[in-house]
C-alpha cells in the first residue's frame, strides 16, 4: 500500500468518531445523493484529502434502503465499491438487501480507472453518508467490492477492522503480505469471505490470499469456490450466502 493511501486511511479515521444526527424523515428503495467532502465532514477534516479529492467536488453515491428499514432495529450497510463508473446495486440483488435488513451504498465514478486514493476515500466517507440519515448498526457495517474493487476494498478493510467488521473480495483480492496491519487481533475478530469461480481468471490468487489469512491467524474466513463461475458478480443466492457468513457469531 502507498504512502499516500496509508495517510487518507488515517485521515479517515476521525470520520468514525462522535455520533452523527439522524434525520426523522428518510427515502427508501433505490436513489443517488451527492454531497462534497466539507458537506460531509467539515472543512478541516475535508482538507486533509486535499490531492485525493477536490473540496468543491460533488461524489456521488447510489443507495438502496430496504422498504422495511426501521430506525428502531438498526438496519447493516454494505459499502460496495465497483470496478465500473456505476455504484448501482447488481440485478437480483436488492432483494438480498431486504432479507438481511442491509442498506446499500456504492460510488459513482469508482471504477478501475480512478486513482486508487480517490476510491479509497469514497469507500471511507461512505459510512458518513448513510449516518446523516439513518440509523446503522456498527456491528454489521461491511466492505466489498468485485475484480478491482475488490482489491481497493481488501486494502481498506484490513486498516480499519473497528469500522467494517467484515468484508467480500469478490474476484479480486490483494493480500498485506510482510507489512503487518498495526490492528491484526481486530482483523481475527472479524469476518471476510473469498469468492471467485472456477472460470475466474484471479481464481489462484484469491485462493492464495484466502490462506494466507489463515496463515496470519485469521480463522474467519470463507472461500466461496463457485463451480461454473468466471470473472463476474455471484447471483444474489450466492452473495447472500457470503453475508450469511458474516452475519454468523
Amino acid at each position: 500500500m502507498s504512502s499516500r493511501i496509508r495517510n487518507l486511511l488515517l485521515a479517515c479515521g476521525a470520520l468514525f468518531s462522535g455520533a452523527l444526527a439522524v434525520a426523522d424523515g428518510v427515502q427508501l428503495g433505490e436513489f443517488s445523493v451527492g454531497a462534497t467532502l466539507p458537506e460531509l465532514i467539515g472543512t478541516e477534516s475535508a482538507s486533509r484529502f486535499e490531492g485525493a479529492v477536490d473540496a468543491d467536488e460533488t461524489i456521488e453515491w447510489e443507495i438502496f434502503v430496504p422498504e422495511t428499514y426501521d430506525p428502531e432495529a438498526p438496519a447493516g450497510l454494505m459499502v460496495y465499491i465497483s470496478p465500473m463508473d456505476s455504484g448501482r446495486i447488481p440485478e437480483g440483488w436488492k432483494d438480498v438487501m431486504e432479507s438481511s435488513n442491509l442498506i446499500w451504498i456504492g460510488a459513482n465514478k469508482s471504477g478501475n480507472r480512478i486513482r486508487a486514493a480517490r476510491r479509497v476515500t469514497y469507500a471511507m466517507v461512505a459510512a458518513a453518508v448513510v449516518a446523516r440519515d439513518y440509523r446503522v448498526d456498527d456491528s454489521r457495517v461491511y466492505l466489498s467490492g468485485f475484480s478491482g474493487g475488490g482489491r481497493v476494498a481488501s486494502m481498506v478493510a484490513p486498516e480499519y477492522p473497528q469500522v467494517f467488521r467484515g468484508a467480500i473480495y469478490i474476484c479480486g483480492v490483494n493480500f498485506w503480505g510482510s507489512r503487518k496491519p498495526a490492528e491484526l487481533e481486530a482483523i481475527r475478530a472479524n469476518r471476510y469471505v473469498f469468492l471467485t469461480g472456477k472460470k475466474d481468471f484471479n481464481r489462484d490468487e484469491t485462493r492464495s490470499a484466502y490462506r494466507s489469512y489463515r496463515k496470519d491467524g485469521v480463522e474467519n474466513v470463507l472461500l466461496m469456490d463457485i463451480s461454473g463461475m468466471d470473472h463476474r458478480n455471484p447471483t444474489a443466492g450466492k452473495f447472500a450466502e457470503a453475508i450469511t457468513f458474516l452475519d454468523d457469531d
